[in-house]
C-alpha cells in the first residue's frame, strides 16, 4: 500500500509536505513478530511511531535513520518514522529521500520547539515516541518497546522508556503520582528521547505548547500525563546512545537549565523540600559536569552559549553549603 505524496497548509499558516512516504507489509522474522503483527493487524493502527523532530543535521540524521531501518527489529507493519524538518537550510531533504518509509514533513519557517509538538501530532501509532535526530538505538531496543507497548496496549497505564540514571538501571519502576515520578526520573525527564505517550492521552493534552519558549515541553506533558489517574510505568535500560553533532549548542545550557526547568517544577507545586532535591541533584549530577567540560577540560567542541554562566548558577544556590566545595574543586581542576 503506497501512501501519495500530499501537500497542505496547516491553520498556523507553515507549509508542511510528505516526500517518498510508503508503507509496506513486509516479511517479519520469528514467532514473536508474527503474533505482534497479527494482534496489530486486528487493531488496524501502527503499534509505535518514532517521532524525529530535526534541525540542520542531516549529516547525523543519516546515520539515525540507517540505524533504525538497518535494525533486524524494524518492521514497517509495527512501526513508522516520522521526521519534521524544521526549516533546515541543509540537504536534510535530500538525506531523507534515501529512506522511502519515512514520512517527511518540512515546516515553511523555523516554529523552534513547537516542531516536537507538530511532529509528535503527525503520528498514528497506538505509542509515541520522541526521539533527538541524534540517537542511535542499541540492539535489542526496538523490540523491547514493541514487547512492552503491546503487553500494555489497552493504555490502562502510562510507560516511558528512559535510558539508565544515576537512580535505576536495567529495571521497571512503578509510579503512582507526580511527586514519586519526579522523584524517580529527577532531571532526566527534560531528554526528548526519554519522552513517550499513548497517542490518545497525547491528544488529550490542552494547551501543548505552553513551556515550549522554556524549551520543555516534554516536562510539561510527562507531569500532566502522569496525573492522568493510570499507574505509570518506567522503564531503565540502555535503550540508546547519542551522536554528539560539531559544535553542538546554539543555546543557554545553563539558563535553561537552572532558571526555566526549575521554573517548571516550581510553577507544578511540588513541595519545598522536593524542589530543594531536585535543585541539588540538578548541581551535582548536570550543571557541575557541563560546567567542567564548557570551561575546563572540553570547551572547544561547543557552541553553547556560556555568558554569565557564574552569575547564573550563584544566584540560584548562593544559600546552599553544598555549592561552595564543588566550587573549590573547580578552580582545583583550573589550576592544574
Amino acid at each position: 500500500m503506497k501512501v501519495q505524496n500530499i501537500d497542505f497548509t496547516s491553520n498556523d499558516q507553515n507549509l508542511f509536505i510528505i516526500r517518498n512516504s510508503k508503507i509496506f507489509l513486509t516479511g517479519v522474522t520469528g514467532n514473536d513478530s508474527f503474533d505482534l503483527i497479527q494482534k496489530n493487524n486486528r487493531m488496524n493502527e501502527t503499534l509505535l511511531s518514532i517521532c524525529i523532530p530535526t534541525y540542520n543535521r542531516c549529516e547525523v540524521l543519516d546515520k539515525v535513520l540507517a540505524n533504525i531501518f538497518n535494525d533486524k527489529d524494524y518492521n514497517a507493519a509495527l512501526i513508522e518514522v516520522i521526521v519534521s524538518d524544521n526549516c533546515s537550510t541543509d540537504n536534510t531533504a535530500q538525506i531523507v529521500s534515501k529512506y522511502p518509509l519515512v514520512k517527511y514533513y518540512r515546516n515553511l519557517n523555523n516554529i523552534k520547539d513547537v516542531n516536537f509538538s507538530v511532529c509528535l501530532d503527525y503520528a498514528t501509532g497506538k505509542y509515541l515516541r520522541l526521539v533527538n535526530d541524534t540517537v542511535i538505538f542499541k540492539p535489542g531496543a526496538l523490540k523491547f518497546m514493541l514487547d512492552k507497548i503491546s503487553e500494555n496496549i489497552n493504555g490502562e497505564k502510562n510507560i516511558f522508556f528512559y535510558k539508565n540514571t544515576f537512580l535505576h538501571e536495567n529495571c521497571e519502576v512503578r509510579i503512582n503520582s507526580k511527586a514519586s515520578f519526579l522523584e524517580e526520573v529527577s532531571f532526566y525527564l527534560t531528554w526528548i528521547a526519554n519522552f513517550g505517550v499513548w497517542r490518545e492521552d497525547f491528544i488529550k493534552i490542552q494547551n501543548k505548547n505552553r513551556y515550549a519558549e522554556l524549551q520543555f515541553g516534554q516536562v510539561d506533558w510527562s507531569l500532566r500525563i502522569v496525573e492522568n489517574n493510570k499507574d505509570t510505568i518506567v522503564y531503565f535500560d540502555d535503550f540508546f546512545e547519542v551522536i554528539t553533532p560539531k559544535n553542538k549548542g546554539g543555546y543557554h545550557i545553563f539558563n535553561t537549565f537552572i532558571n526555566k526547568y526549575l521554573l517548571i517544577i516550581k510553577n507544578e507545586n511540588f513541595s519545598i523540600y522536593q524542589y530543594e532535591v531536585e535543585k541539588y541533584r540538578l548541581l551535582r549530577y548536570f550543571i557541575y559536569s557541563w560546567y567542567l567540560t564548557l570551561f575546563i577540560t572540553n570547551k572547544e567542541s561547543f557552541s553553547f552559549d556560556t555568558k554569565g554562566t557564574y552569575k547564573i548558577i550563584l544566584k540560584k544556590y548562593w544559600y546552599h553549603i553544598y555549592i561552595y566545595p564543588l566550587y573549590i574543586r573547580t578552580l582545583m581542576r583550573n589550576l592544574k
